[in-house]
């Protein structure tokens, strides 16, 4: 009399999970890429947000006031880097980034070393700014083109601009372009 086979062996179930293992880990997406752009995607409606904060203070208060992009946040100007009587945009610190172990994000601008923004929330001082992640081959940027000081972030398809060389507005695409 033969008996019954009550299951399966350790090989067998060993075989079977690395198999499925491998499969799972083909059809999961590249997370630290995803995180990565993720993290500049962040970093680039964060640049629009700060803007869009400065705005909102010159319109509530009804005066002039200035503003800083550093290398990593925007922050109020030093009052001697102020023109005239021109006041600091006050709570405008914003990080660009979270801390994290993703790395940092460079920043690439041609801005002003002061934005101006008038009373009534018209942006007066436009320029472009590109971020990039060095392990990202897609770059994001943000422009604010004047006279009216719309702002804008899309996608610099080209590389990030090479060490002195200002970023062009031209080669910032629309999101909706992205390839």
């Amino acid at each position: 009399m033969r008996r019954a086979s009550a299951g399966f062996s350790l090989v067998e179930l060993t075989v079977t999970v690395a198999v499925m293992g491998i499969i799972a880990s083909m059809a999961s997406p590249n997370t630290a890429a995803d995180r990565d752009r993720l993290q500049l995607d962040a970093a680039a409606r964060r640049l629009q947000l700060g803007l869009e904060r400065a705005r909102l203070i010159a319109r509530r208060a009804q005066q002039a006031c200035g503003l800083s992009l550093g290398s990593d946040a925007w922050v109020e100007p030093e009052q001697r880097a102020l023109p005239g009587e021109l006041a600091p945009c006050s709570g405008i610190d914003l990080a660009l980034q979270e801390d994290s172990e993703q790395g940092p994000i460079q920043v690439h601008t041609n801005l002003p070393d002061v934005i101006r923004v008038s009373a009534n929330g018209l942006l007066l001082d436009g320029g472009t700014t590109v971020l990039s992640h060095a392990r990202l081959d897609r770059s994001r940027c943000f422009v604010v083109s004047l006279p009216l000081g719309v702002s804008r972030v899309g996608v610099y398809p080209a590389g990030p601009p090479e060490l002195g060389e200002a970023p062009r507005s031209t080669l910032c695409r629309p999101m909706a372009q992205e390839d």
